[in-house]
């Protein structure tokens, strides 16, 4: 919930949404890291009526074209469980370079997946 909340309210962090017919339909988060360098995507969520449909895509390099005005490398985690996503990301480039063990509250791993730019 504190992640949410910084997510939605501190300056400087990337927030974009998508919008249909006045309802929001999607979302995604992203911020800048520069003790790393890297940029990372912390949240990418649309609702499931409209999954399926490019939504989590155009959102997903929405955020990319804003972190990599500061990093060549973005990088996002995703529980492993969730192929979708997992797909959607290679996909678009994303290749995975870690695994946090029982990162989730459920202790689920979390596949961490990176990519550069040139």
């Amino acid at each position: 919930m504190v992640e949410l909340i910084a997510m939605l309210t501190m300056p400087g962090l990337v927030r974009l949404k998508a919008v249909a017919q006045n309802e929001m339909i999607g979302f995604v988060g992203g911020d800048f890291r520069p003790q790393d360098n890297v940029g990372w995507v912390t949240t990418l969520g649309v609702l499931l009526a409209y999954r399926g449909m490019g939504v989590g895509r155009a959102l997903l390099r929405a955020c990319e074209e804003k972190l990599r005005l500061r990093t060549p490398v973005v990088r996002l985690s995703v529980r492993r469980s969730n192929h979708v996503a997992i797909g959607l990301y290679e996909s678009e480039g994303y290749s995975l370079v870690d695994v946090w063990r029982g990162y989730y509250f459920d202790r689920e791993d979390a596949l961490v997946f990176e990519k550069k730019f040139d």
